[in-house]
């Protein structure tokens, strides 16, 4: 007895005799054979329970291996695999990553976000990294403001055409005294930005810059120097002696802060300002730069720097 193999869809290429499908889709063979097809399609189910892997490759794999050397249960096998290879093909182009609840992590950590998710997005985002201490800006995440915290830190991505918008965040955040970091980026690159933005943070806290806000293009001489270790090390080494004398340290550090203001620096300290003229010959003198002068200022800055991130 003979018979075409088919499907409700699909004839197999190269039928062997005696194999057909019924109305309800199950395969079945006459005569003898049928023992045959029963022990491959028992052997294609504990294929399908032990696989954990996702490449089609691999399945086509295992169901050949289950006709083992039966030439017809083989082309049988061949011509399923390919199908179920389609069917995996689209299933996978299709598949939805399961949300967080957190889109805003999700995307500066490079995770998928479903097809859907992502067309309601805006085609560029700017990054903002501050501290996480009073920043009431919850009533902006009804305006696309996308927000998480990180490390302590506090990450919000703002669409950037909210110009308005990111102006206000930016100045609402500044004005609390916070160095506030940003970086722009498309919505594909944004753990680029996140991790540039935090690189700016660190630099201009390192720097002892004044609170306000910073891109990387404030901070490219602090980036030039902590990509060298030597340049860093030298540098460190000039303020090393004020290092040791608490008193000189507090000053430099307030007069850089006061972004070489000396007025504010003493004020900054309770000190007359005489009291802040010596000291800072003082420095001076144990370091052989001016911290009153433009090119000592400029160096003693890079070495306070320098010495932060030693």
């Amino acid at each position: 007895m003979s018979a075409h193999i088919k499907t409700a869809e699909v004839v197999l290429p190269n039928p062997a005799p005696g194999w057909e499908a019924d109305s309800a889709r199950v395969l079945r063979v006459a005569g003898d054979r049928e023992q045959r097809l029963a022990e491959f399609r028992a052997k294609v189910r504990a294929a399908g329970a032990q696989w954990a892997g996702n490449r089609p490759v691999e399945l086509t794999e295992l169901l050949c291996a289950a006709a083992a050397d039966d030439p017809e249960l083989l082309r049988l096998a061949r011509a399923g695999a390919q199908l179920l290879e389609d069917f995996l093909d689209g299933l996978c182009c299709n598949a939805v990553p399961p949300r967080s609840g957190d889109l805003a992590a999700d995307l500066i950590d490079g995770k998928a976000v479903s097809h859907d998710v992502l067309a309601r997005l805006a085609p560029i985002y700017v990054v903002l990294v501050s501290e996480q201490r009073d920043v009431p800006v919850h009533e902006h995440e009804c305006q696309g403001v996308l927000r998480t915290t990180r490390s302590g830190l506090l990450v919000l991505l703002v669409p950037e055409r909210e110009t308005e918008l990111l102006d206000r965040i930016t100045g609402q955040l500044a004005s609390g005294s916070r160095w506030v970091a940003t970086a722009r980026r498309p919505v594909a690159e944004l753990t680029d930005a996140w991790i540039e933005a935090t690189e700016v943070l660190r630099l201009v806290s390192a720097g002892c810059r004044p609170p306000g806000t910073y891109a990387v293009s404030d901070v490219l001489v602090e980036q030039a120097i902590a990509a060298s270790t030597a340049v860093t090390a030298q540098l460190a080494e000039i303020i090393r002696p004020v290092r040791e004398n608490q008193v000189l340290w507090e000053t430099l550090v307030s007069l850089v802060h006061a972004d070489f203001n000396r007025n504010q620096a003493a004020r900054d300290l309770f000190v007359h300002r005489s009291t802040m003229d010596y000291r800072l010959q003082r420095i001076a003198k144990i370091t052989g730069w001016d911290p009153a002068a433009g090119h000592g200022a400029q160096l003693l800055r890079a070495a306070l720097f320098a010495d932060a991130v030693a």
